[in-house]
C-alpha cells in the first residue's frame, strides 16, 4: 500500500510539474502573441516578412594594437565639431596639390599609411577639391574611438568658372560639369570644420567611406572604409602655407582614394579623389606612419538592441543592447616601400554589452557561449567585455533567456527573428544610437514596402 501511495505521489508530482511548465509556455507563447500584435499596430506600414538585419558588416580598422592609448574617453562628450565661414581656396594651393597628385597617376609612394596624434589646441578642415570620382562618399575623423561625420562629397562647395561668373554651388551641376569645374575651375569655395575641446595627445585618423555608387561600370563596395590606417590616404606636411591663413597656423594637406582594388576594379590611386587641407594654431595632428613592424585591428561588428518582454508595449530595443565582433590582427605588408596587402593572425570574437535599459536579469547567449546571468539595470551602460566563440554573423545565432516578471523562476525565450515574426532583435550597425527609455525607434529603423 505504501509503495502504490508513493507511486501516487510521483506522479501527482508529475503531473504538477508538467502542467506548470505547460502554464509558463502558454504564458510565455501568449507574452509574444501580445507583443507582435502590438508591434504591428504600432508600425503598421511596416512589413513582417523582413530578415531585420541592417548592418553592413563591413571592416573597420582599428588603431595599432602595440600601441598604449593615452588619454581615457572621459572627456569624449566635450568634443565638439562646428562648422565655420566658407574659406577661399588660394589657387597656388591647388596648383601645388595637383602638382604632387598627379591625376591618373599612382601616388602611394609619397607616403605610408598614418595614425595622427592630436594637438593642445583646436583644428580646422577645409575639403579643396574632388577629382574624377564615380561614386558619393563621406569623410569622418575618429578621434578617440569617437566617429564624427565631418563632410559629404558636394556638401556646401561652390566654385566660379571664370572671373565675372557667380558662384554656383558645385551640387546644383550634373556629374560631368562636377567633374570639369572642380578640377579646372577658376575659383573654389568650401565650409570649413573645426574641431575643438579635444585633449592632447589622443590617437585619430580620417576615413572615407562610400555611400553610393553613381557609375555602375565601377563595382564600388558601399560602406567601404578607405582609411589612413590601410594606406587609401596621403599626408603632405611640405605644402607651401595659403596666403589667407595666418602665419603662426601650420598647414597639411591630406589626399584621399575612395576605392580598392577589387571587384575587378583596378584604382589608380591617384588619391585625389577628394582632398582636404587641415590647419591649426600652432599645429596640426601629427602624423605616426605604420610600419611593417606595428599591427592593427580589423574588426567586423553588428550591435544587437534587444527587447526583453517586460512589457508588450514597448518598442525602444534598448533593454539589452549588445555589440558583437569579428576581430583580426593584421600586419601591413609592403612592397617596394608601397603597401600592398595585409598578413591576418590572432582571429577571436568578443562581446561588449554596451546598455541595459531594462529591469529583469538575463542570460545572454552569443554563438556556444553563454554568459552568467546579469541584473537588469534601467539606464546604464556597462560596457563590459567577453571573449565568445561560435557566433556567425550572417546566421545570428544569438538568444537571451529572461526571467519572467511573474516568476523569477521561469525564462521567457528570446531568438533573433525569423522573417514573419515580430522582431524582438534586430541587428544594427555598430554607431547606431539606442532610443531614450520607452521612446519608441522610428518606424524607417524597418524596411517599408513601397
Amino acid at each position: 500500500m505504501k509503495k502504490l501511495v508513493v507511486m501516487l505521489s510521483t506522479v501527482f508530482m508529475v503531473a504538477c510539474q508538467s502542467t506548470e511548465m505547460f502554464d509558463e509556455q502558454a504564458k510565455e507563447r501568449d507574452i509574444k502573441a501580445q507583443y507582435a500584435a502590438n508591434f504591428s499596430k504600432s508600425y503598421p506600414n511596416v512589413t513582417l516578412n523582413q530578415n531585420w538585419d541592417y548592418s553592413n558588416k563591413n571592416e573597420a580598422y582599428g588603431l595599432p594594437a602595440n600601441i598604449s592609448r593615452g588619454v581615457t574617453r572621459g572627456g569624449a562628450s566635450d568634443y565638439q565639431l562646428t562648422t565655420g565661414d566658407a574659406y577661399e581656396v588660394d589657387n597656388s594651393t591647388l596648383t601645388w596639390m595637383k602638382s604632387k597628385l598627379k591625376d591618373g597617376q599612382d601616388n602611394r609612394k609619397l607616403g605610408k599609411p598614418f595614425y595622427m596624434k592630436t594637438p593642445g589646441n583646436s583644428f580646422t578642415i577645409v575639403p579643396i577639391f574632388q577629382g574624377q570620382a564615380s561614386s558619393v562618399w563621406e569623410l569622418h575623423a575618429v578621434i578617440d574611438g569617437v566617429d564624427f561625420k565631418v563632410w559629404e562629397k558636394c556638401q556646401d562647395v561652390w566654385v566660379k568658372k571664370n572671373e565675372n561668373s557667380d558662384w554656383q554651388t558645385v551640387s546644383s551641376l550634373s556629374d560631368t560639369e562636377l567633374n570639369k569645374n572642380t578640377q579646372s575651375a577658376y575659383k573654389v569655395k568650401a565650409n570649413s570644420y573645426t574641431f575643438s575641446n579635444v585633449p592632447a595627445g589622443v590617437e585619430m585618423y580620417f576615413y572615407l567611406t562610400v555611400t553610393k555608387v553613381t557609375n555602375s561600370k565601377y563595382n564600388y563596395t558601399v560602406n567601404s572604409q578607405m582609411s589612413s590606417l590601410n594606406g587609401m590616404m596621403l599626408a603632405l606636411k611640405d605644402c607651401p602655407r595659403p596666403a589667407n591663413i595666418a602665419e603662426d597656423n601650420e598647414v597639411m594637406i591630406i589626399g584621399c582614394e575612395d576605392v580598392y582594388d577589387e571587384g575587378g576594379v583596378k584604382s589608380d590611386n591617384d588619391m585625389n579623389d577628394v582632398v582636404f587641407m587641415v590647419y591649426g594654431k600652432p599645429e596640426v595632428p601629427s602624423t605616426i606612419e605604420i610600419t611593417e613592424d606595428m599591427s592593427i585591428e580589423k574588426k567586423v561588428t553588428v550591435r544587437y538592441m534587444i527587447e526583453d518582454l517586460g512589457s508588450t508595449d514597448d518598442f525602444d530595443f534598448n533593454d539589452i543592447v549588445v555589440d558583437v565582433s569579428e576581430v583580426w590582427t593584421s600586419s601591413p605588408v609592403f612592397t617596394n616601400d608601397v603597401l600592398s596587402g595585409w598578413k591576418d593572425s590572432d582571429k577571436h570574437q568578443e562581446a561588449i554589452i554596451r546598455h541595459l535599459g531594462g529591469t529583469l536579469p538575463f542570460k545572454l547567449t552569443i554563438g556556444s557561449t553563454e554568459l552568467e546571468e546579469h541584473a537588469g539595470v534601467l539606464g546604464s551602460n556597462p560596457d563590459e567585455k567577453f571573449v565568445v566563440s561560435g557566433w556567425n554573423k550572417d546566421q545570428h545565432n544569438i538568444k537571451v533567456m529572461v526571467k519572467q516578471s511573474t516568476n523569477s523562476e521561469v525564462y521567457n525565450n528570446v531568438t533573433f527573428p525569423k522573417a514573419g515574426e515580430a522582431p524582438m532583435i534586430i541587428a544594427v550597425e555598430p554607431t547606431q544610437n539606442w532610443m531614450k527609455e520607452r521612446v519608441s525607434v522610428p518606424s524607417d529603423w524597418f524596411y517599408i514596402p513601397d
